[in-house]
């Protein structure tokens, strides 16, 4: 897997092929994509292609072994250029659409914040905030806290830290000195022991806690 910042992200051709299964054809779209994300190949490997499907490929010079082993090899490459916490393969259910899908493992743990069905550029960013932050499949089920809703991180971070109060009991927000507290105050101490909050855009976000 690969590291990619947001921008990279953004513009990452995550769909390559979904409407063939002919190796010459995907050998084609492969080896682009590895152009597109600057991915450097063998010299045997490039050789392989050129003569196969390069621009002044014959059809006499097409060898379906050589082929083939030529499409495993774009295939391992693409894979170890796919993003944190992704894969590159064809989809389930639908073996002619080859790109880069989230990994079991992901797939598993980002199923327990709820979040619903994203895009995978989506899903891509938030792991990567979440690797960064040292939480992965396994810990991420202990990491998370929960949601809250403001229109500010400061103003989540308050919400939260109120909410937490009001879990660990003898809360009264209408009561003195309950309704002196300084919540956003409140949040910056929590951070400073490893609470952090990640937002899922429209006014959410997400609590966790490094371990």
């Amino acid at each position: 897997m690969t590291r990619y910042n947001d921008e990279q992200l953004s513009a990452f051709p995550w769909i390559v092929s979904c409407d063939t299964l002919k190796t010459e054809n995907l050998l084609v779209k492969f080896w682009g994509i590895t152009e597109q994300l600057g991915i450097k190949l063998s010299v045997p490997l490039l050789a392989d292609l050129t003569l196969l499907v390069g621009e002044d490929a014959k059809e006499s010079d097409w060898n379906d072994q050589l082929a083939s082993d030529s499409l495993a090899e774009l295939n391992d490459a693409l894979n170890s250029a796919a993003p944190d916490g992704f894969q590159f393969s064809s989809q389930d259910g639908d073996g002619a659409c080859f790109g880069f899908w989230l990994q079991d493992d992901w797939v598993e743990a980002l199923a327990h914040l709820g979040l619903g069905d994203w895009h995978s550029e989506g899903w891509a960013f938030l792991i990567a905030e979440l690797i960064a932050n040292g939480i992965d499949p396994e810990t991420i089920e202990d990491s998370f806290l929960g949601q809250v809703e403001a229109v500010t991180e400061e103003r989540a971070g308050a919400a939260y830290a109120e909410q937490l109060a009001d879990e660990l009991g003898d809360y009264k927000p209408t009561q003195w000195p309950y309704y002196c507290i300084d919540w956003e105050q409140a949040w910056r101490e929590l951070s400073f022991d490893g609470y952090w909050l990640q937002s899922t855009g429209g006014g959410d976000w997400l609590v966790f806690r490094a371990i």
